[in-house]
């Protein structure tokens, strides 16, 4: 049986604004998920080590010395199964995504960013139901 599946599915929300850290955590939380939080994403990439997320919701402008397209082009390359989704108010991508990393703007509606986790995570983690997502936040 694989390890990996009988562990919580786990999303690493990186976000430098405690607000909205908080508001992705608690609909990813709310849906089932585990969450953990950074506020940069050198702080992100202490997290990756331990092989334990399915996915990363991460804002693409941060302080400190790795944004956003930095942290997803690592975490492609090192851990190529974990699915990634970028977040900004500000910056469009242009040609900075790695392949298989999603990018939405913000604000962040919750059915929006449910569904693109679901659809990037890491297939040997088994998700939390769908049914448990709250409609309104």
């Amino acid at each position: 049986m694989n390890p990996i599946a009988k562990r919580p599915a786990a999303v690493l929300v990186v976000e430098d604004e405690p607000l909205v850290r908080l508001y992705v955590s608690d609909i990813l939380g709310q849906s089932g998920f585990e969450v953990i939080d950074a506020a940069t994403g050198d702080e992100a990439l202490t997290h990756l080590s331990d092989g334990n997320l399915c996915a990363i919701v991460s804002d693409v402008s941060m302080p400190g010395g790795v944004n956003g397209f930095e942290l997803a082009r690592h975490v492609r390359e090192s851990f190529p199964n974990t699915g990634v989704i970028l977040v900004s108010g500000v910056l469009e991508p242009k040609d900075h995504l790695p392949g298989g990393v999603r990018f939405i703007t913000k604000p962040v509606r919750a059915a929006t960013l449910l569904r693109l986790v679901r659809e990037v995570a890491d297939p040997r983690f088994t998700l939390p139901d769908p049914g448990l997502a709250q409609t309104h936040f």
